[in-house]
């Protein structure tokens, strides 16, 4: 029987324009008879593959096709072969191997409306049984294998409470903001020992401590499962004392999301910083709840810029829906948007033993309030003491191209 020679590449991964690239090289004999089993036992023994713990996928590139060949049954390794047999150099046609993990979880303790549709690389399909999901992982638009999963299993809510090895969640950001709010109700502190695209490793504040947590994901998709959970502390108690370190701007915006949809309501920081002690038992700062207000309503309407990008498109838009209106945008050579800086000023005369003047430059924040740029006391309004004070004020604020001051139009102000 007639043996082939065959170029294996493995440890490698399948880029954009389907090329395998970062490859290590390994060559094996197939018979011209044999079967697709043959084929994986031939491969898995020459690479040391364990098959009860792992799968194997086999492609092959084709001339003129940007889509790798896969071989998955015994057709498939026919049709090889034939190819082989019309190129018998030992570099054509070289089979690229992908190595995946077998996920075969099984578990009870969650809430069954906890099952997502996870991104467009993860797919689910329903399985044989009623209570089983079909997982599809995709790597740039090609599958690389598939598992199953208790349909209660995927846990894709942040309000998650229990926290224990084996849990699967629908991707790292749950995964974190479900630890950061553990922490909070746990009254303990950690710290990030790790953390990439694929894992994620928090160990205690105390470096005496055995408390440890590892996650990483699932054949490197969007899906996280919690390999490692030791959840007992060996630190002191003074270790272990609760700074309220883990309330994070991320966290708080999560938690305020639904309180911000409506856009009549005026929720304010402070609104924010009694909310997260009512509901969390924290104190936070006021410029931490300002953050976290930031971020969700970033997260509810999009960024502030990427709406402006769109103002060209809907301006353009406007006017061959209503033709004749009198549309127009007007930016700098920079190709940006006209817009004056402006400063208000403005003294108060003190009424103290000492006397004097206190003077202050304010502007507007983005929802309107007042924000204090710079302040300070002088003996009285004359030329010498407005003259020191803007001049202080450019230094810590630079030069602002056709800033507006507004002002009382004293004349001091107007000469310096």
């Amino acid at each position: 029987m007639a043996s082939l020679t065959v170029l294996l590449r493995h440890s490698g991964k399948w880029n954009d324009e389907g090329n395998y690239i970062d490859f290590s090289i390994e060559g094996i004999l197939i018979k011209e008879y044999a079967s697709f089993n043959d084929l994986v036992g031939s491969i898995s023994n020459q690479l040391g593959i364990d098959l009860s713990t792992n799968t194997i996928k086999i492609q092959y590139n084709v001339e003129g096709n940007r889509t790798p060949m896969e071989i998955h049954n015994d057709m498939g390794y026919r049709v090889y072969v034939e190819l082989k047999k019309e190129n018998r150099e030992f570099g054509m046609y070289p089979l690229c191997i992908t190595t995946m993990e077998k996920e075969l979880i099984s578990g009870d303790g969650l809430n069954q409306g906890d099952i997502v549709q996870i991104d467009e690389a993860v797919q689910m399909y329903d399985s044989d049984t009623d209570d089983t999901l079909a997982i599809e992982l995709a790597n740039s638009g090609e599958a690389i294998g598939v598992f199953e999963l208790h349909k209660d299993l995927i846990i894709s809510k942040t309000n998650q409470k229990e926290v224990m090895a084996g849990q699967v969640y629908k991707d790292k950001a749950t995964l974190k903001e479900v630890m950061e709010n553990y922490a909070i109700a746990q009254r303990f502190q950690f710290r990030v020992d790790r953390s990439n695209a694929v894992s994620y490793a928090l160990i205690c504040i105390s470096e005496d401590c055995d408390w440890r947590f590892k996650a990483s994901s699932i054949n490197k998709s969007e899906l996280f499962k919690v390999r490692e959970f030791n959840d007992n502390h060996t630190c002191p108690l003074k270790d272990k004392v609760y700074e309220q370190r883990q309330a994070s701007s991320s966290l708080i915006s999560g938690i305020i999301r639904t309180k911000l949809t409506n856009h009549k309501r005026k929720y304010t920081p402070r609104d924010i910083i009694d909310d997260v002690k009512s509901d969390l038992g924290v104190d936070v700062s006021y410029m931490l709840a300002w953050r976290a207000k930031e971020k969700a309503m970033n997260f509810l309407r999009g960024e502030p810029a990427d709406s402006y990008k769109k103002l060209p498109g809907y301006l353009y838009t406007m006017d061959k829906t209503y033709p004749g209106s009198h549309i127009r945008m007007e930016k700098s050579s920079k190709n940006e948007f006209m817009y004056v800086p402006i400063v208000v000023v403005d003294e108060s005369h003190l009424k103290s033993y000492y006397t004097g003047t206190f003077v202050s430059a304010s502007t507007l924040d983005g929802e309107g309030h007042i924000l204090p740029l710079a302040y300070g006391v002088i003996d009285s309004e004359n030329d010498a003491a407005w003259t020191w004070f803007f001049e202080q004020f450019k230094i810590a604020y630079g030069v602002r191209e056709n800033m507006c001051i507004v002002s009382d139009r004293n004349e001091s102000i107007i000469k310096s």
